[in-house]
């Protein structure tokens, strides 16, 4: 007889209820279909439908997949109970061995008997207790669905399901890691094998204080015991708490670190050449210098720039036929007359060459210094917007200028091959750093100010005693000139790179590199590292900003011409080069360049 397309789709529908065991009084007809529900119906339904989902957060769905992902998913749970802290592990290790056995008995009813044993055989050593010994043995004896079925005491485990007795926490924490894309299977053997009694909680939402640890009396003298007075406030913290606390950070720490988000800022139309860019350390002012001999101030935040009043301005040259009919008076205001304007940019002028470095103070972006082609180095008030001090003591043009974390000194290198410490109190030089052979490119402070790195065209990096003026540690190994330095923030990594796109980190107490990171295919012009010394940033002349991860062991096998494997990610621009990079503390990489 032939079937209607009707009766086609009821089979249908049929065959998919009962693959996912409903039952066929659960199955709606087309007789007892009604069109029309009345609204107490329809709530109490709705209700019913919502106190299911507390116990269930995923709907029953059929369990299948690889053997291979059963082992990996449940190897995955296993690890990460083990390794979780002391609070959820001691709660969550009671599920393990219902969830190993459910696994199993899973993987005999899809037909998986070999991988199922040998799955058995993988896991079943992790509990040794001798009251599961007996279950255990049963399970190995299985080797069909039918058998599984059929046997009355799996048939109880299975039907009974293991409860969970823990707290709000410890279940948030669990299906944390549960409801990721990778342990779908597992989820579903949780939902289906595990229910949960979530517990530690009053209903009015306060905490019960049983679950507290009790505080003795003669443990009141106790500084470190929990301590409430009147008014229920707690005046310490337990020793256990802490412990907790401490090696949740820890854990927290000890995992890989995340890639952060990158705010860049390009700088367009550069027709006057962008030599670099830097940010205050407020990041409220971004700073350009050029090779036109200019200087640009941009405020990023919705502000403008407010010039007061100077008595003189040397960015402007005075011709005395220009006020050959003014009063003193009228000539002053004259001179002022753009301190009544405001805007976005503060354009600094006053050198006489390329400015091929400028360095807002870190306690304060009124000032910026400011390196050039005209063998100065300058000092900038951000409020007259005028050139203050003016340093001489180089004999050629300065290429970079770093600045002490105290504001006390400042360093500059410079083409004359010698590195100079200074102090804004002085227009002459305090220090001379005297040993490389060639042109000093970039120089940088370290996080205690008692020490200098400079990188020289010479290919070395030579680390100064800041006090002593002599050379600590010689860093030999780059192929050309370095042009980028930057040490970690707790002071015991220093990376450098340059013209040879090899980016090489140097353990500072012993001299000999750490790492080698391969991966730049154009000079690396800036470097930076993350707050906790884990991450560093490197961008350069390839238009890319790359992310290393310093934790990560590279493999002697990796072939010379590949990326190195500490590379955590390459974000390419469309064509600005990359000439400033500065990690802020919300784990934000700021950088900047100039399109090409």
């Amino acid at each position: 007889m032939k079937r209607s397309k009707n009766d086609h789709i009821r089979s249908t529908i049929s065959r998919y209820f009962k693959r996912r065991q409903f039952t066929e009084i659960e199955m709606s007809s087309r007789k007892d279909a009604r069109q029309k529900h009345t609204i107490t119906d329809l709530s109490v339904r709705r209700q019913t439908r919502s106190r299911a989902s507390v116990d269930n957060t995923l709907a029953m769905s059929s369990i299948s997949g690889d053997a291979t992902a059963f082992d990996q998913q449940f190897t995955r749970l296993k690890t990460f109970i083990s390794t979780a802290v002391m609070p959820y592990r001691s709660q969550l290790e009671t599920i393990l061995f219902p969830m190993f056995a459910s696994v199993y008995l899973e993987m005999l009813c899809n037909g998986q008997k070999v991988p199922a044993h040998k799955f058995h055989g993988r896991h079943c050593e992790a509990f040794p207790e001798e009251h599961r010994q007996p279950f255990l043995k049963l399970l190995k004896k299985l080797e069909t669905k039918s058998e599984v079925l059929t046997n009355k005491t799996v048939a109880e485990f299975r039907d009974n399901r293991t409860i969970l007795k823990a707290d709000q926490d410890t279940v948030d924490y669990l299906m944390r890691f549960l409801t990721t894309e990778e342990n779908m299977i597992i989820l579903q053997v949780f939902n289906q094998y595990i229910q949960t009694d979530v517990t530690g909680a009053l209903p009015n939402g306060t905490i019960e204080l049983s679950s507290m640890p009790e505080v003795k009396e003669e443990a009141h003298s106790d500084t470190s015991s929990l301590q409430v007075n009147q008014n229920g406030d707690d005046k310490s913290v337990t020793p256990v708490l802490e412990e907790e606390l401490t090696s949740v950070i820890q854990a927290v720490r000890d995992l890989p670190p995340s890639l952060p988000s990158i705010c860049f800022f390009t700088f367009l139309n550069t027709y006057q050449g962008l030599c670099s860019a830097t940010l205050s350390q407020d990041k409220k002012r971004l700073s350009g210098c050029f090779e036109d001999a200019s200087i640009s101030v941009w405020n990023l935040e919705p502000d403008i720039f407010t010039r007061c009043n100077v008595e003189c301005d040397p960015s402007k040259v005075v011709l005395a036929a220009d006020f050959i009919h003014c009063t003193q008076d009228e000539i002053r205001e004259k001179m002022n007359c753009k301190a009544i304007q405001s805007s976005e940019r503060a354009n600094l002028m006053g050198h006489r060459g390329a400015v091929y470095k400028t360095r807002f103070l870190h306690n304060s972006h009124s000032h910026l210094l400011s390196c050039s082609e005209d063998c100065t180095v300058r000092l900038w008030g951000m409020a007259p917007q005028t050139n203050t001090v003016i340093y001489k003591g180089h004999n050629s043009p300065v290429w970079d200028i770093s600045v002490s974390s105290t504001d006390t000194w400042f360093a500059s290198c410079s083409h004359d091959t010698t590195t100079k410490l200074w102090t804004f109190d002085r227009t002459f030089p305090l220090r001379s750093y005297i040993g490389h052979s060639l042109d000093v490119d970039c120089v940088e402070f370290h996080p205690n100010n008692n020490y200098l790195a400079t990188g020289s065209a010479d290919k070395t990096v030579r680390f100064w005693s800041v006090t002593e003026a002599r050379t600590v540690r010689l860093l030999q190994g780059h192929r050309g000139s370095v042009l980028a330095l930057a040490f970690s923030p707790d002071g015991k990594l220093l990376a450098s790179a340059g013209e040879d796109r090899r980016i090489r980190v140097w353990d500072l107490s012993s001299g000999h590199i750490v790492k080698e990171l391969r991966g730049h295919s154009d000079i690396v012009y800036s470097l930076a590292f993350d707050e906790h010394s884990r991450l560093l940033a490197s961008g350069g002349g390839d238009c890319c900003v790359r992310l290393w991860d310093l934790t990560r062991t590279s493999e002697s096998s990796v072939s010379e011409g590949h990326s190195s494997p500490e590379l955590l990610g390459a974000f390419p621009t469309k064509s600005a080069l990359i000439s400033f990079l500065n990690f802020s503390q919300h784990n934000v990489l700021l950088a900047a360049g100039a399109s090409s």
